[in-house]
């Protein structure tokens, strides 16, 4: 008789039992690993790998962009995150920081309870936020002056892919959109400009500057929408006279576009043009009729800076263009308590209709106390918005 298999008093000394296990299914063998697997991440997840820190987390939607912003102390860094699904939260940083998550849209409409954080909605922050400084090549035309703008064959427009995001709900709120131009001349100027004022102030360049792409490298990086000014006839030209390619009221329509194409080639990723005076070429109708449908075929948008109270823009704008008017200087009278008095004036008129637009130039003042008034403008119940987003949407 053989001895059994598992019983040692019957087998012959030397000889080694041979053990065997029950039987087990590959499958239960499967499902107990992976039970054992998720119990372990998800006690790592729960003790150690808490990606709220036990912080509170903002969120705040901005169209198709998303980026965290965390906040160190009194310094304010941006982290680059990749753009989430829709309607989650696109990332964050690492625990122990206080942190605002940017997701995309659709926004949440009401405060909401997230793995034990709470989800609020803040117009008041307004986050350093890095744009593009790169033109897409799909919306460049190559011509002998250089790179200039133009719809996508997709019909994609720099005024929309180069716009600075804007929360939703800005829209229910008192706007402010305020434009300081003037930069690319002077370094002192356009540095303390970039660096001092917040990102939705939209920064408007002149196009004879010899370090542009640099200027606009730095404005982008600080998250502001740009704007190309164009040097526009006055009435009191030549004496007075803007700079090289003036676009005049006399000169040939081919030759004003000529131009006009040679200032569009001067930098990149701006959403749209505003006058540097020209009193005389925006008071004639068929010379900004021509400008304008130009503007308008490329994508972009237009700004009069409401110095010339004969100006035909908006008429001129009609089924042409995106068009934006300001509605006073804030700097007129440089001086720091003249500036805080308009700001005031300027609240008052967005309060009242909605939104309002300021235009002003890069004098030190003027940056100082925009900077000021932008720091409790949420607080009074006030959004800083760019330019694009009070831009009427070419009507007809």
């Amino acid at each position: 008789m053989k001895p059994s298999g598992g019983d040692e008093l019957n087998t012959p000394l030397g000889n080694k039992v041979q053990r065997r296990w029950p039987a087990l299914p590959l499958f239960n063998i499967a499902v107990g690993i992976l039970a054992v697997l998720v119990l372990v991440v998800g006690a790592w997840v729960l003790l150690v790998d808490d990606p709220s820190g036990g912080d509170p987390v903002a969120v705040v939607a901005v169209g198709k962009t998303a980026s965290a912003v965390v906040s160190e102390g009194s310094a304010t860094r941006v982290t680059g995150i990749p753009e989430a699904n829709e309607g989650e939260p696109a990332g964050i940083s690492g625990p122990g920081q206080s942190r605002i998550i940017r997701v995309p849209e659709p926004v949440l409409e009401a405060p909401q309870q997230t793995d034990g954080a709470v989800v609020i909605r803040e117009l008041s922050i307004a986050p350093t936020l890095a744009l593009a400084a790169v033109p897409d090549p799909a919306l460049i035309e190559q011509t002998p002056d250089g790179p200039i703008p133009r719809i996508a064959a997709d019909g994609r427009r720099p005024m929309d892919l180069y716009a600075r995001p804007v929360d939703a709900l800005a829209a229910g709120t008192a706007r402010v959109a305020i434009v300081v131009g003037g930069l690319g001349i002077s370094e002192s100027g356009t540095q303390t400009a970039i660096a001092a004022l917040p990102g939705p102030v939209t920064l408007a360049f002149a196009p004879y500057g010899a370090d542009l792409a640099l200027w606009v490298e730095q404005a982008r990086a600080a998250g502001h929408e740009l704007l190309l000014q164009l040097p526009l006839e006055p009435f009191d030209y030549p004496n007075n006279d803007p700079g090289p390619k003036t676009l005049l009221v006399d000169a040939a329509a081919a030759e004003n576009l000529k131009r006009l194409h040679w200032l569009l080639s001067r930098f990149g990723t701006y959403v749209g043009v505003m006058n540097y005076m020209g009193g005389r070429f925006t008071s004639d109708p068929k010379a900004m009729e021509t400008v304008l449908a130009e503007i308008g075929r490329r994508g972009l948008l237009y700004l009069d800076d409401g110095t010339s109270v004969r100006s035909r823009a908006r008429e001129a704008s009609l089924g042409r263009a995106p068009f934006a008017a300001a509605d006073m200087v804030i700097d007129a009278e440089p001086d720091a308590a003249a500036i805080d008095n308009r700001l005031t004036r300027l609240e008052a008129i967005a309060r009242e209709r909605g939104h309002a637009i300021g235009v002003a130039s890069a004098y030190p003042v003027s940056i100082d106390r925009i900077a000021a008034w932008a720091k409790d403008a949420a607080r009074r119940g006030v959004v800083l918005v760019p330019v694009t987003a009070v831009a009427t949407a070419n009507p007809s």
